[in-house]
């Protein structure tokens, strides 16, 4: 590599042996949005000895997600730290193993057999508005972060189990409070402790994945005993234990079948629900996008539930989901490992060093959006826009960017129709980065009956 090829990005200097680590670890959106902005595109960080580079223009997010994506590949701390929830999985893997996997797993996201699943996330929405049908008529307080945490639980439960997963909706949420906040601070660290460690905040985990693996092989046990028994369910767990591959007929072993379904639990509950989340806050604080939706919806449901049909006749209800995943994307933060000495916007990428894609702050970068931080549905009436990429890009494209879609567009219709939520006076919404972009202190709400409905 040339001498003009080996230019160092600018970026902060940090502390002397730390560098940008406690700015990393108090602020990180903070700091990735005022670099962004004071050095450029492509931003050069230290964290304690690592160097990392943030990327943030859609011809880099190409470069690494796409054109040289073999030279970026998933051996990074962050991977390695959810290596420890999820094991190899789409999420962690690399290589051949990777495309092995996702060659396998692809028919079961099929757009035929996502489609089966509507009816089961309407169900499991009605069921949520039954609920809140006494807290709205007595003005109670529901958490909204909390309540889709379940719902889309539950939505998961019965789509990848066909299982009725009330039971352990909330202790997969205890588990999970844990099981995150652990797992995105040892990133914030120069050195953590082994998991192996018994240190109380080891233990506490250790103690929370148990929980979280005591329900997935269960489920794992029973859907193979009822596979033995001739039975063929159409779930996705059904769907994987019927792959085989076609070049040795294997099929998917229980810790496989562990890992991945542990992934599209945490992909398909946590990444929604905190969509959702961010979704309802924003309509409360836009009256004029809400009543627009209502009108929508008004003119395409006539207060029936939705139904499959009806997902490509809601527009603005698509419009606003993806907008709100503009301004606060579910997985906020893209890293990779630089294989081989690679070169972004003129400035050196050295192998073995990290590169980071934030769709939170590509999203907000004003060469690519007009008035970036204002909440406009509006930009999704045409083209996507190139810097818009809340499930990533390239061969690791969301596998349940679909699922997602139309889980968001199913929930946000059906309990508009029945409520109008109103923020409580005094809360402050703050984005809390960690695996995926929760509110950091929930969003309590009161809610009333709609009035038509």
């Amino acid at each position: 590599m040339s001498a003009p090829d080996r230019k160092i990005a600018p970026g902060p200097r940090g502390h002397w042996l730390l560098g940008s680590l406690p700015e990393f670890q108090r602020d990180v959106l903070g700091l990735m949005m005022s670099s962004a902005q004071a050095y450029g595109d492509v931003v050069r960080f230290r964290l304690g000895p690592q160097i990392i580079h943030l990327l943030n223009h859609p011809e880099h997010v190409a470069q690494v997600l796409q054109k040289e994506a073999r030279n970026f590949d998933k051996q990074t701390r962050s991977a390695r730290f959810i290596k420890s929830v999820t094991g190899d999985s789409l999420l962690t893997a690399n290589g051949e193993f990777w495309e092995r996997q996702r060659r396998l797993l692809q028919p079961a996201f099929h757009h035929q057999n996502i489609a089966g699943f509507a009816a089961d996330m309407t169900a499991a929405t009605d069921a949520l508005r039954t609920r809140w049908r006494t807290p709205a008529a007595h003005g109670q307080v529901l958490d909204v972060a909390s309540e889709m945490m379940r719902l889309t639980y539950t939505i998961v439960g019965r789509t990848l189990f066909n299982a009725s997963v009330g039971d352990d909706a909330e202790r997969i949420e205890r588990a999970m409070e844990v099981i995150l906040p652990h797992t995105f601070g040892r990133l914030g660290r120069v050195w953590s402790w082994p998991d192996w460690v018994p240190t109380p905040d080891n233990r506490r985990f250790r103690e929370a994945l148990g929980a979280v693996d005591d329900v997935v092989y269960r489920l794992i046990r029973e859907h193979r005993r009822a596979q033995d028994a001739g039975e063929r369910d159409t779930d996705l767990l059904a769907m994987l234990l019927r792959v085989r591959d076609p070049e040795t007929g294997a099929g998917f072993s229980d810790a496989q079948l562990r890992n991945e379904t542990i992934t599209f639990l945490l992909a398909g509950h946590e990444t929604t629900a905190n969509a959702l989340t961010w979704t309802f806050y924003l309509l409360t604080q836009h009256p004029e996008v809400e009543a627009r939706l209502r009108a929508e919806l008004s003119q395409v449901l006539d207060g029936r539930i939705p139904t499959l049909a009806d997902v490509p006749r809601l527009v603005f209800t698509k419009m606003v989901v993806r907008e709100a995943m503009r301004l606060y994307p579910p997985i906020w933060i893209i890293e990779r490992r630089v294989i081989a000495d690679s070169v972004a916007g003129g400035f050196h990428l050295p192998a073995g060093s990290a590169v980071v894609i934030s769709p939170y702050a590509l999203h907000r970068h004003p060469a690519f959006w007009t008035n970036p931080e204002l909440f406009q549905p509006e930009r999704f009436s045409g083209r996507t826009p190139e810097a818009y990429l809340p499930f990533g890009a390239g061969p690791r494209f969301c596998i349940g960017s679909e699922f997602a879609l139309m889980e968001a567009q199913l929930i946000l219709a059906m309990i508009l129709q029945s409520f109008r939520l109103q923020m409580v006076p005094g809360h402050r919404m703050e984005p809390l980065p960690g695996i995926t972009l929760r509110a950091r202190r929930g969003l309590p709400v009161t809610i009333q009956p709609a009035e038509n409905s």
